[in-house]
Order: structure tokens, then sequence, then C-alpha cells
């Protein structure tokens, strides 16, 4: 994830004399050494953390992963190959395979041929801490290593400002028999040295045994200890400020985790509404967002879970397929918070595929819910490919402000096209205001086949009929918003490399028909190279202002093996003119990262709360939009 967020300078002569000052031999060993750990000095080092761990936050506890803080990535998460899988969830472990042949002939003694397989696991922290002037780290974790040789396990830390080269903890298991520890920092590598009195690895952990890992920044100074055993320290250099996710990688090793814990003076969390694997939901994706008539937030949303075979596991990861339900949460802090339980809507893990939620609040309090189910297949390419013959588009109802819904009534006849299948464009339809339609409901829809119209009803969601296609086949997205002076405005997304801008449509009849569809400049909603070709989203203030949102980038995740390329970088714009001109107010993602970082963001949603606050809810997380639902505030 790459985008350039501060400056620094570190020069190679410097780390490597800084580095080599920083084992103070005399300060904590008895030399010539190694000795026995009753012979070493006690360590002075500072400490400024909670020594029962209880101030800071644990990601992992008895093997159990805590899923809205940490998160854990494998080479067959995106790779379709039997029943073999990356890691595991194991009693009193989280398990990581390496997928690693250690002694091939070819590469086709690796899993799946691939010899860099193993380069594709890693477990990390969904919180962002500090590495910075007068910034304080504490990580630990007890883990398991299978084997301490032919090893490269270890511990990010962060990225270079300038390069984007890691700084990295860990195990070298390929120094002559003896492996020793090693510290890459931005790119310079520094093996410790036994000669100089430090523990090999061997003295301090064992292979198949559990051993205690902490690594400890505080007043400048970088420690690291083994079992309550220093193994390395040196002085940091000063550099500008940023914030990390901490990892854990196995990299070519067997990796039972046990516990991880971190504690830090300033870190921070993206706000999950829903999260991957909450309530046994593999993937939760394409958010819809309603606000009741008594001011609760109601987010709905795809929860995908039980895949049945490799090909399913990994097509939940870029679309509903297999079993998938749609479930809902409720905030009544303006989002804020959300309720702990997810509520099942539709599916309740029948099998089945229910998806593309897409909802409207109504001014008398009715809130219409729709809903598709749908079935599919794979091809010889492992392409998922849905059926338009079997959509069933439904329709549920709530008048308490989401506690109950209606019983489903399908309203496919009139939704459907020939030969295409039908899905929500945004997350939300609108009731409209003007007096010439007051009280029409307009939900847009974005077909199969790249066209968009909109779904009319005039009489509270009993009926339903399809406006004309907006002009042209390569449109996707959209999201329709009432001007002041009556008439609609779509704002959409679509499939040609240019123009690379989003496109717009108005109506003047309450969306029967449709202007020609023209660009929104660049000038005033800039998309960069490929924002255009994803998921945005508009909504009408409390004022009268449009805001649109949109992706400025896309990113493929490097340390991910077969992912597509997902959009990122999202920026909100506001117009005070009904749309004909923007100004930015900024990325959604304004807190301090790291080198490169660029903030994924898929299918999102918005709502405009009482006092004026928009509420946008998206796909995303901290690697991949893939993670689950995350919320942010204009």
């Amino acid at each position: 994830m790459k985008t350039n967020k501060m400056k620094t300078c570190i020069f190679f002569i410097g780390i490597i004399s800084f580095l080599i000052s920083g084992c103070y031999r005399e300060e904590h060993f008895d030399f010539p050494g190694p000795f026995p750990e009753e012979q070493r000095i006690p360590d002075p080092l500072p400490f400024p953390f909670d020594v029962n761990k209880q101030a800071g936050e644990w990601l992992i506890k008895d093997g159990v992963p805590d899923d809205s803080k940490v998160l854990i990535k494998g080479y067959t998460d995106y790779v379709a190959k039997g029943d073999t899988i990356s890691w595991a969830r194991n009693v009193g472990a989280l398990e990581e395979f390496p997928h690693y042949n250690f002694y091939p002939l070819s590469n086709a003694d690796h899993f799946n041929g691939d010899n860099t397989a193993y380069q594709k696991n890693r477990i990390f922290s969904k919180y962002f801490v500090p590495m910075g002037p007068g910034k304080t780290f504490y990580m630990y974790t007890k883990i398991t290593l299978g084997t301490l040789n032919a090893t490269a396990a270890g511990i990010p830390l962060g990225l270079h400002t300038e390069t984007g080269n890691e700084l990295i903890w860990g195990l070298d298991g390929g120094n002559a028999g003896q492996p020793t520890f090693f510290v890459n920092y931005y790119g310079t590598v520094v093996n410790v040295n036994p000669n100089d009195g430090w523990p090999t690895i061997n003295e301090v952990m064992s292979p198949g045994v559990p051993a205690e890992l902490e690594v400890v920044i505080a007043e400048g100074i970088f420690y690291l200890r083994v079992n309550n055993t220093l193994v390395f320290q040196f002085n940091l250099l000063p550099g500008q400020l940023y914030y990390y996710t901490p990892q854990i990688r196995p990299h070519r090793n067997f990796v039972k985790v046990h516990d991880l814990y971190i504690e830090s003076n300033d870190m921070y969390i993206l706000n999950y509404a829903m999260h991957e694997y909450e309530q046994g939901y593999t993937k939760i994706q394409s958010p819809a967002l309603a606000k009741a008539n008594n001011g609760d937030l109601l987010l709905f949303a795809e929860g995908r879970t039980d895949p049945i075979s490799a090909r399913e596991r990994v097509a939940q990861n870029f679309q509903p397929v297999g079993n998938t339900d749609i479930i809902m949460k409720r905030s009544s802090d303006g989002g804020t918070s959300w309720s702990d339980q997810l509520v099942v809507l539709a599916g309740d893990n029948n099998g089945s595929t229910y998806c593309f939620p897409q909802v409207v609040s109504l001014g008398n309090g009715k809130i219409i819910l729709h809903y598709t189910k749908i079935e599919g297949s794979f091809d010889v390419t492992d392409t998922y490919t849905y059926n338009g013959n079997t959509q069933q588009i439904f329709q549920i109802e709530s008048t308490d402000n989401g506690q109950t819904w209606s019983s489903p009534v399908e309203i496919s006849t009139p939704l459907k096209v020939a030969n295409t299948y039908v899905r929500n464009g945004s997350g939300h339809g609108i009731e409209l205001k003007s007096t010439t339609y007051n009280n029409r409901i307009i939900m847009p829809l974005s077909y199969s086949n790249n066209t968009v119209r909109v779904a009319i009803s005039d009489d509270g969601g009993q009926t339903w009929n399809l406006s004309n296609q907006l002009n042209g086949s390569t449109y996707k997205y959209p999201s329709v918003v009432e001007l002041a002076d009556g008439r609609l405005m779509i704002v959409m997304g679509h499939t040609a490399t240019t123009p690379r801008n989003r496109r717009r449509s108005y109506s003047s009849d309450g969306g029967q028909t449709w202007s020609t569809v023209n660009n929104i400049s660049s000038t005033f909603v800039n998309v960069g190279q490929f924002g255009h070709l994803y998921p945005g989203v508009a909504v009408k203030g409390k004022d009268g202002e449009i805001l649109v949102v949109t992706p400025t980038d896309r990113e493929t995740d490097t340390q991910t093996k077969n992912t597509v390329p997902y959009p990122t970088s999202p920026v909100a714009y506001k117009s005070t003119d009904d749309g004909d001109s923007y100004a930015s107010i900024g990325e959604l993602h304004t807190k301090t990262t790291y080198f490169g970082y660029k903030l994924p963001y898929g299918f999102m949603d918005a709502v405009v709360l009482d006092d004026g606050t928009v509420v946008i809810v998206g796909e995303g997380g901290i690697e991949s939009p893939t993670e689950g639902i995350v919320i942010y505030k204009k």
C-alpha cells in the first residue's frame, strides 16, 4: 500500500557505527562470554509499560485471536489448492504453515510449485503503533517455532519513510550451524555477534518449545528480549514519526502463536463496524446504511461463510459465493459504536447466496430493504459467474426502526432485464421531496451488462417499475441525489480506461428518463488514474450540499498471492451549487501512517445525521477491503 507520508534521512555509516556502539558489552556481560543467565548483570533498560499487561491490547490470548484486533493472512487465502491451508485455529495456538520444502530437488517440490509460498504468511496487528521521537512501544508474544535452522522468522516493525525498507527483528537460521538473531534496520542487516557476548538463538529458545519474545522501544532505545534474556539493544537514530501495524512473519517456519500483546503511549485502530470472522462469517462485505426515524443507524451487509471448497474460499474474498446471509447491526450514537450481535435477516446459514443489500428509509418511518438470492458456477479457470435466470429479488419492511421485519415478498419481475442480473448501485435509495414527485422512491440499479437504471415506486414500495436505461453500456455503481430544483442527478463510475472521471446524468421527470451522460470534471472531482473504475457514493447534506466520495487510486496487495486490484485513497468532495462544481474536503483517512500506505476502500454507502455529520461506511481494513466494514465521518 503505497503513498509517501513523511521524509527522513538515515545514513548507512551512521547506522553501522550506531548499531555497533549500541552493544554495551561491559555493562551487561562479563566477557568473554556467553555465560549462563545467572552470570549476566540485570537489565537496567527503561520499561515504562504495565508489567501485568493490562494497559495495552491482547490480540491473541491463549491461542485465541481477537479478530477485531488482529489480521491473519496466508498463501492459500487467495490460492485454491485442494483442502490445504496456510493457517489454522487450533487449541492453544494460532498456527501458520510455510508450505516450504527444505530439501527440494526443484521448485515443483514446494507447495503449488511456488518456492515463495512461505512469504505470503503473516499475522498483523490491526493497531497502528508509533515509531518516532518521544514514542514508546512494547510487543510481547509467546510463540513456538518448528525449527531454528534455515529460517528467517521475524517481527516487522516499520518501513523507512523514504525507501520503504523494513525494520525487522528476526532469526537467522542459516548462520553456519549457529543460529543468531538479526536486525534489518531499514535495509542494513546486522547479525548479533556471539563473540561480543550476545546469546545465540539456541541459548535462549528451543524448537518445539514455547518462547516469550519482547520488543521494547522507550527513551530512544530499541531492545529485544527472549525468555527474559536481553539479546540485542541499540539507540534509535532520529527520524520522522510514522505509524505501522507490527507483524509476525513465519518465513519458512512452522509457527504457533499462543499470545500476542501490544502497548503504546499513542496507537490507534480503524473504526470497524463489522469485521471478518465475526460470529463465524469468513467475510463481511457490501454495506448498505440507513438512518431510522429514532436516529439509530442500521448497517446491512453480506455475511459470507462456510465455503464448501477451496474455490469458494478464494472467491468469497471478491464476491458473494456459496453460503451468504444478509446481516444487520445497529448504532445508537451516530456510528461511533455498534451493537455486539449481528442480526440475520435472510439466509441464516442455509447454504444459499443472499446478497446485494439496498435500503431506503422513508419519512413515515418505514424502512425498506431489498436483497437478492442468486446461483452461479465456476468455469475451468475458477471464475465464478452468476446465472441471471436464477436471480430472485426480495423486499422486507420494518415500521419499528428495524426491530422487526415483515416476511419477504418477491419483486423480481419488474426489476429484472433479460440476459443479465441486477445489483444495487450504492447501498441506499432515496425518497423524493419535490412537490411533483413527493414521496416517490428511487433505487439506483447496476446491471451486469454495465448499464444503469433506477427502480421507481409511487405507492410506498408496494409496486415497482423501471426507468429508461441511461445511454451507454459502460456504467456501474450509480448513486442518486435530489437537487434543489427537483431534478435528480445520478453519479456513477464506468468501465472504460478513459475518460478518468466520475460520470453523471440528470432527470427532470422524477427518474423516468435521463439526460445524455457527461463527465464531472477532474478539476472538481479528481479520481486519479483509476478511481472511476470503482464504487463511490453521493449523498445530499443537511443544508442541500452534495457530497461525493470516490477512490482516487488502486492497488494490489503484494503480501498476498493472486489478489485483484482494489480501490484505495478515498477522497470526499462537496458541492454547494447542485453539483455544478465541487471542492475537496479531504481524504477519509487523515491519520499518519507509513511509507506507501494507501487506505483500501471498496463498496461504500453514506447517510447524513441530524447535525449534518456525514457517516460513510465502506469495505475496508489495513491491508485490503476484504477485512470488514470501516466507518468514517465528514
